[in-house]
């Protein structure tokens, strides 16, 4: 599969490494060029630097049919903005967004028809799981 990665932090840097190694293409955008530190040199990971609301930047991202887009900045509004608008203008149908913001990942699942991951529900989830367990 090809899967186009935005933001190469943490999370971003680890999937790409993690599905590389399982064989497949990834394609992953940061505006800091720093980051891509993290990713493992192979020839089937593409780095691209650059803001994704550059043309040439999405452009180079998507000129190839993409399986999944999957976005993981640090910010929920350009992770919500960039997920919608690459979905809409390259039909992608697979699009897994990171969202922080509790409170509104139903509303961009629901409302966007995306796939969201929200790590402050999970640890709210945990955090209060642990707590019943040990009162």
């Amino acid at each position: 599969m090809r899967i186009v990665i935005l933001g190469s932090g943490r999370v971003g840097s680890h999937v790409a490494n993690d599905l590389v190694g399982k064989g497949h293409t990834i394609v992953i955008i940061d505006e800091n060029e720093r980051k891509f530190k993290n990713i493992i040199d192979n020839t089937a990971v593409s780095c691209i630097h650059g803001n994704i609301f550059d043309d040439t930047i999405f452009v180079k991202a998507f000129s190839e049919k993409t399986d999944f887009f999957v976005v993981v900045t640090g910010n929920d509004n350009i992770n919500l903005m960039a997920a919608q608008f690459i979905q809409k203008k390259y039909n992608i149908k697979e699009v897994i967004i990171r969202i922080f913001d509790y409170e509104l990942a139903d509303v961009y699942k629901k409302d966007f028809g995306l796939s969201v991951i929200c790590p402050t529900r999970y640890a709210i989830s945990e955090l209060t799981h642990l707590l019943e367990k040990g009162i």
